[in-house]
């Protein structure tokens, strides 16, 4: 019913539709010159993106809804060089050339930045996986952003600009589009030019899809809003007002079993198949079979299928601003923004049974700066102020293990900076910069373990086989937990259901309480963690300009990056140390056959520091922990090629290449049995977790992650006039990865074996630009890639797949 009824209505307003359509969505197939071009601001200032002396992917507004670009993980398929892994939960991950972390923690600083409509986000969820209708464009900042940037990023930066109103002009858009597994997406704008100095834009977006896995999961619902005044009281005065509004419902992100690790009997780990494909997702029976068949620690009884379905039910909302006032010394900018987030979830964590996520965000910004010119030099000076504030009550059931964490997080960051160009001559010009960061961070909060022990806890703990003979893993004799947020209705369901003794009560501090069943007994921990750092920063940039001619740039980089430690939820290390980037770049920037052909260079190396990285591992006690953790040293160097080439102006092909290799210096990974499957050699410590000893995993010489050494994206698109009238466009889009790793265990299973995928879309459209009709596909390979592979603590190996074939119908208009 829902596809028929969108494609009724794509009928129908194609029957309406009009020439007189404005022109502002597509461009027109009667211009038939060169290449067009984007206009960005990455640097604080309105430039083409070939004058811009960065490493910098930019895709314009038209060019996403052409390619059906309308999520951020989508991205990847226009910038080679960033990859966005999906391991659950409601987290975004994002890697530019290996540089990132994989985390579900809500508190950890992302590595590269993202931003929208001019604010930086603290966290990479949100608005920032939702706002992909009714752009200007999408910026990819490849390196550092030590300067011009409200948090420092030590990968890069996405910023995602939305239209901006239009004074004097009335106008609207849509589009809809149905597709398989029952899609519906819809976008909309309407531009209304209030008065000679004033325009209101408003845009909403709505999506639906079925889940591509049979429990549901790698589902969508999504609805937005978002609304913008703008006025001009003259040339040198505007006010910005914006405002949005997101919410995500559903099943959310979902996977697959691939497999699991049992003891070989050699000190190793022996892997062995699921027998499920990509689309089983994690609570099917065949995947709850799976399940049934593995041992979970430390009680040592076989797991349960999940208890509850996954659900994602997360808003966020936000208002902005953007004052721009041009004085005698140049043009001030302010920009006060707050974001707000909740999110009161339920999802799958790596093979543990349901997390739930009761979080509260709160994020308060303001930045203000002067760009201007004296004489030969032209500047740009600021300061910043971030605070943030996140309460949370979480839990991570893993069945025999219920951690329950409550937390208060806050963040304020200050920062002070400036850039200096001297144009040295009109060809050449040279630019430094530097910028002070202060961040001071605090975390109130306190963790609650319920951990059952098959005998007793160390060192009464019994370990198979003999486990199995004093009954751990007979059905019955050991409490598989449900999902509580609080130790009192935690002990209270232990007790009611005769697990434990009848007047046990939920005391502060450490307790035992004995099972009745004689097989183990249960502690409960008691970890307030409470703890406050500061962390300072110089940050720099030094580069240089030369216009060879007014069609080709050289330019020359090098600049440092920083990211702020931070603090932890974890019992034995509240705390982890700054990172820092240093990145040396070369590029060119080339115009040449009347502007038909496009080539642009760049070469880097980048010297990565004490990388924050995120991986399971045990504590003094034994304790498992998902802990950030500072690696040692990494180098990562390559070069990208990126050539478009528009022979006339129906036809347009583009090759973008990309080269990387990287390399840890010095990784070190320590952990204990029985969570000690990793694949590099190791030696001991000396010291134990939990009685058994810890090792030192040396991965050095092994590649980051997410960083494949070749990177291949190639389109082509040709119209076709059919008429005065119509015309048709064909577009075809493949993108080639090649081989790279997914996990810090470096097991077989995480190296994500290299593919293709490939869109193709078929267009007709009106060359005016009044409307258009296009039936697409999507992954014709009709392949689901492992691209977020995990290796469980509990012994299984853990899949997050790509999407499978999808196709469908699109229909835009412009009015």
């Amino acid at each position: 019913m829902r596809t028929a009824f969108l494609i009724t209505t794509a009928m129908t307003a194609i029957a309406l539709a009009s020439p007189a359509f404005a022109q502002e969505a597509q461009s027109a197939a009667s211009d038939n010159g060169g290449i067009s071009e984007i206009i960005v601001t990455a640097q604080r200032k309105e430039e083409s993106l070939q004058k811009a002396a960065l490493a910098i992917d930019a895709v314009s507004g038209d060019d996403l809804a052409q390619r059906g670009i309308a999520s951020a993980t989508d991205i990847t398929k226009a910038v080679p060089a960033i990859s966005l892994p999906s391991p659950g939960g409601n987290i975004s991950s994002i890697f530019i050339r290996g540089v990132g972390n994989v985390t579900t923690s809500s508190y950890n600083d992302p590595a590269v930045t993202p931003s929208y409509d001019g604010v930086v986000l603290g966290r990479g969820a949100g608005v920032f996986g939702a706002a992909f209708y009714d752009l200007a464009r999408v910026e990819v900042l490849k390196g550092p952003q030590g300067i011009l940037y409200g948090r420092n990023a030590t990968g890069g930066a996405v910023n995602i600009i939305p239209n901006r109103p239009v004074i004097g002009r009335n106008g609207a858009g849509f589009n809809v589009s149905a597709g398989n597994y029952d899609a519906v997406d819809a976008d909309a704008y309407v531009n209304l030019g209030v008065s000679d100095i004033s325009a209101l834009r408003l845009g909403a977006a709505y999506a639906v899809r079925d889940g591509y896995n049979r429990d549901g999961t790698d589902d969508l619902r999504r609805g937005s809003l978002r609304a913008q005044f703008l006025i001009e009281p003259s040339n040198d005065l505007s006010l910005r007002i914006g405002a949005d509004y997101t919410h995500l419902g559903g099943r959310g992100v979902g996977g697959s079993y691939v497999g699991g690790y049992a003891p070989d009997g050699a000190g190793g780990y022996a892997f062995f198949p699921s027998g499920l494909d990509a689309s089983e997702g994690f609570n099917t029976p065949a995947a709850n079979a799976f399940r049934n068949q593995n041992l979970g620690a430390p009680a040592f009884a076989f797991l349960s299928a999940m208890n509850s379905d996954q659900r994602q039910d997360s808003t966020y909302w936000g208002v902005n601003a953007e004052l721009n006032w041009t004085t005698g010394i140049g043009k001030v900018t302010i920009i006060p923004a707050y974001r707000e987030s909740e999110d009161h979830s339920l999802f799958y964590g790596p093979a543990f049974n349901t997390a739930m996520t009761n979080e509260k965000i709160r994020q308060t910004s303001l930045e203000a700066r002067l760009a201007g010119k004296t004489g030969m030099f032209d500047y740009v000076v600021g300061g910043f102020f971030f605070n943030e504030k996140i309460d949370a009550n979480n839990q991570y059931n893993q069945e025999f293990v219920l951690p329950i964490v409550n937390y208060r997080h806050k963040t304020d960051s200050y920062a002070g900076f400036g850039q200096l160009t001297a144009n040295i001559s009109d060809r050449f010009r040279l630019i430094g910069g530097a910028r002070y960061t202060h961040d001071k961070k605090s975390i109130n909060g306190l963790i609650n373990n319920f951990i059952t022990f098959c005998g007793g806890p160390p060192p009464a703990l019994v370990t198979p086989p003999a486990s199995f003979g004093i009954g751990c893993a007979t059905p019955g004799n050991m409490p598989y937990y449900p999902n509580f947020l609080n130790t009192t209705d935690t002990i209270n369901w232990l007790r009611t259901n005769n697990w434990i003794a009848s007047g046990s009560t939920d005391q502060a501090g450490y307790q035992v309480f004995p099972l009745l069943t004689g097989a183990g007994a249960i502690l409960k921990t008691y970890n307030p963690v409470v703890d406050s750092k500061g962390f300072s920063r110089v940050t720099w940039k030094g580069s240089a300009e030369f216009d060879l001619s007014p069609q080709n740039l050289l330019y020359a980089t090098v600049e440092s990056g920083y990211r702020a430690g931070g603090l932890q939820m974890t019992e034995s290390k509240t705390s982890y140390k700054p990172e820092f980037i240093t990145a040396y770049t070369i590029g060119s920037k080339n115009r040449f056959f009347d502007n038909h052909v496009q080539l642009n260079l760049e070469g880097f190396i980048w010297k990565y520091r004490d990388q924050q990285i995120t991986y399971f591992t045990v504590d003094t006690s034994g304790t498992l922990i998902n802990s950030n953790e500072n690696a040692g040293r990494a180098t990562i160097k390559g070069f990208d090629v990126d050539l478009l080439i528009k022979p006339t102006g129906r036809t347009t092909l583009d090759a973008k290449v990309q080269y990387l290799d990287s390399r840890y210096d010095d990784l070190h990974l320590y952990t204990a049995a029985p969570r000690d499957n990793f694949n590099c050699p190791y030696t001991f410590t000396g010291g134990t977790a939990g009685g058994a000893p810890v090792k030192d995993f040396n991965c050095s010489g092994n590649p980051l992650l997410f960083s494949p050494k070749w990177t291949v994206n190639l389109g082509a698109e040709q119209i076709v006039p059919l008429g005065e009238k119509l015309e048709l466009v064909a577009n075809v889009d493949t993108a080639w990865r090649d081989r790279q790793w997914g996990g810090f265990e470096y097991l077989a299973f995480e190296n994500i074996p290299a593919y293709w995928t490939t869109d193709a879309a078929l267009t007709l459209r009106d060359p005016s630009g009044g409307w258009s009709l296009t039936a697409y596909v999507r992954n014709l390979e009709d392949k689901r890639r492992n691209l977020a592979p995990q290796a469980s603590p509990l012994g299984m190996a853990v899949g997050h797949f790509s999407a499978p074939r999808t196709y469908g119908l699109r229909l835009s208009g412009n009015f």
